[in-house]
């Protein structure tokens, strides 16, 4: 009787939780795959419920189809991608002979995904073929490029910064403070910034080139240049969180580890790569999979900064499904996008709790 009456109570601790849950979360969810099976157009149904149009599966078939779609080899073949194929290859075989990939599931992980995305840009369309939607896939390519590299230049790069203030003294608490307070701005103010900071005319960085002598740089309307801006934002707004996770765990690896490493005449690098990087090979799989998975998600960079321009070079997977809810009016479709989005959250997600599973 008393475990039932110490339930009811527990239960009655958690009702307003759970009311939020499923009023805020778990209905609107259910809702958001119910409208992807519909020709849903948002003012129409609005006006009259029954104009929402069952449709099944057309709305998927539509973003996903296509014909004479091929992996086509050819588009490797260039100074850059063969270049970047060397150096993915050769750190590879490097670190597998060093051993320093051996029980590290972050650093396979990394190399796993770089492939990935290297290899997705192989999937073209012939030249009379067609995507339904090629908007769709570009979006999906846009988006595993930029969380890529942005993802994997955070969880570097806060790594690097841990290591390096991971000391006591006051200049290394303002220096961690200073790297913390980029995350408390506001990804519209961040975006505002940066247009105007790589802004063709009258920015920063044109009056710069200006002052020695070189000509404006259309950076916001260069393909692959207005893909580094917004993963240039995207890294200064999301770094803080990782360093302090990264500092957490660089404090858990006891210091009597360096001390019989220095003692055995071990150097610096080996100290890294056999002591502090298994010492928080966990870490470092946590932050990594969180940045992809955050970063699959970007949108108010892409909005505000580039709006998916130029040449669609920068829409995002989230952006697509916001014009075709809000710009377009086709709710159906744009739920269809997120649907898809969130199974490829949930594969990421899948990874991260397998992974971490089989490591206790």
């Amino acid at each position: 009787m008393k475990n039932n009456k110490d339930n009811f109570f527990g239960y009655i601790f958690i009702l307003p939780f759970l009311i939020l849950f499923v009023s805020f979360l778990l209905y609107p969810f259910g809702k958001l795959f119910y409208i992807s099976f519909f020709e849903w157009n948002i003012m129409a149904v609005a006006m009259n419920p029954a104009n929402a149009i069952y449709v099944g599966f057309e709305n998927y078939y539509y973003l996903l189809a296509g014909e004479g779609v091929w992996f086509d080899i050819s588009v490797f073949f260039t100074p850059i991608k063969i270049t970047t194929f060397s150096i993915l290859t050769i750190s590879l075989f490097y670190l597998y002979t060093k051993e320093i990939l051996k029980n590290n599931i972050g650093l396979i992980f990394f190399f796993f995904y770089a492939y990935l995305v290297y290899f997705v840009h192989g999937i073209q369309p012939t030249e009379d073929a067609y995507w339904n939607d090629d908007v769709f896939w570009k979006s999906i390519r846009n988006t595993m490029v930029m969380d890529f590299f942005s993802a994997y230049t955070i969880t570097f790069l806060a790594l690097l910064i841990a290591i390096s203030t991971n000391h006591t003294g006051k200049i290394y608490i303002v220096i961690r403070t200073l790297f913390w307070a980029t995350g408390g701005v506001g990804v519209a103010a961040l975006s505002i910034v940066m247009t105007q900071i790589f802004s063709t005319y009258g920015g920063i960085t044109s009056n710069f080139l200006n002052f020695f002598g070189f000509e404006n740089f259309p950076i916001l309307v260069n393909m692959n240049g207005s893909r580094f801006v917004i993963i240039f934002a995207t890294v200064w707004w999301a770094i803080s969180i990782p360093i302090m996770l990264f500092l957490a765990a660089l404090q858990q690896i006891p210091e009597e580890r360096y001390e019989a490493a220095k003692i055995d005449g071990a150097t610096k690098s080996e100290m890294f790569w056999h002591i502090t990087l298994p010492g928080i090979a966990r870490m470092f799989l946590l932050v990594s999979l969180l940045q992809i998975i955050s970063h699959w998600q970007i949108f108010g960079q892409a909005n505000i900064i580039t709006g998916g321009g130029p040449a669609d070079a920068t829409r995002t997977v989230v952006l697509m499904a916001y014009d075709y809810a809000f710009r377009d009016m086709e709710m159906g479709q744009g739920a269809a996008v997120s649907v898809i989005l969130f199974f490829i959250i949930g594969f990421f997600v899948f990874i991260q709790f397998k992974t971490f599973r089989e490591n206790e």
